[in-house]
């Protein structure tokens, strides 16, 4: 995959999960778990592909989902460490 395709995949799943789930934590270790839960769904899922239960295309679906969470815990660190 080109980069400027996973990053097109990051920032569409972004602008969705932001609509989605308007309110991000405040608090830096909540903010942090929601990156650890899709890091977990990513790794069950390349688990699942390991064992021939699972496809790569829900693979690249996991790690999107990490990378958009990932960026969006970047985008919101300010606002946290400032407790806004």
């Amino acid at each position: 995959m080109k980069t400027e395709t996973a990053l097109s995949l990051i920032l569409a799943e972004l602008a969705r999960a932001e609509k989605l789930h308007p309110v991000w934590p405040h608090d830096l270790i909540h903010a942090a778990a929601n990156c650890a839960e899709e890091t977990g769904e990513l790794v069950r899922a390349v688990n699942d592909h390991a064992e021939r239960k699972g496809s790569v295309s829900h693979i690249v679906t996991e790690a999107v989902h990490t990378a958009a969470t990932a960026l969006r815990f970047l985008k919101n660190i300010e606002r946290a460490e400032n407790n806004e």
